[in-house]
């Protein structure tokens, strides 16, 4: 679990990680002062989680927030805002879609009920127990898609690259595979490639290339920049 913090008040942002810290203590926690850095590092890293503060020293976390959302990756990532403007509210819900709301002042409480809740809405939104099926001739296989990390093609054949040895199936396309799949930690990165989001460790923007947590680097294709940069 990767989450960040956008908050330029230090009481605030060491409240939030202490008690992060405290529920989750394998989470990586990163703070950010100001919405740029904090952009930066998002378009470099995979995020699971937002937590933005709505008055921030550089620009506002509404339109850091909109930034977020501009890119494909974080279409669905909760978002949680940080407030002392009721008014702001109304229109991140609407515009931005945000999760939840910390209005200022929030008690451990109230931080510790909200914490809980967008992290465990963001374990249901993984595909724990969803699964691909694929029909091979007379048989049909069946993979859990938090086991796939990526699908390579070559020639007229695909192999699904599993956290625990390969396969390699023929008839289907990427296109009717990704349909198949139909989950939005799912993206295609290349005419060859598709990934996992949950095993993405980094992006090197300059080289374009996505780095696995397995050790597998993965090439983005220009066609597909829009899906991963």
């Amino acid at each position: 679990m990767n989450i960040v913090i956008v908050e330029d008040e230090s009481n605030i942002s060491d409240l939030i990680y202490k008690t992060i810290n405290d529920i989750y203590p394998n989470a990586k926690v990163t703070i950010f002062e100001n919405a740029k850095d904090a952009l930066d590092y998002a378009n470099a890293n995979h995020i699971d989680i937002f937590l933005l503060d709505i008055q921030l020293n550089d620009y506002k976390g509404t339109l850091l927030a909109k930034q977020i959302r501009s890119i494909d990756t974080y279409k669905y990532t909760p978002i949680v805002f940080i407030t002392a403007l009721a008014n702001e509210e109304l229109y991140a819900y609407r515009e931005i879609k945000s999760y939840s709301f910390l209005t200022k002042p929030f008690t451990k409480d109230e931080l510790l009920k909200t914490l809980k809740d967008v992290i465990e809405y963001k374990k249901h939104l993984n595909p724990q127990n969803k699964k691909l099926k694929i029909t091979q001739k007379l048989f049909v296989f069946e993979y859990e898609l938090k086991d796939i990390v990526y699908i390579e093609s070559f020639g007229k054949k695909l192999e699904i690259h599993l956290n625990k040895g390969n396969e390699v199936i023929s008839g289907y396309s990427l296109k009717s595979i990704l349909e198949l799949i139909d989950d939005s930690h799912f993206i295609q990165c290349h005419k060859s490639y598709i990934v996992n989001k949950n095993y993405i460790e980094k992006i090197d923007k300059v080289n374009k290339i996505i780095h696995l947590s397995t050790s597998d680097n993965i090439p983005v294709g220009k066609k597909f920049e829009c899906n991963v940069l």
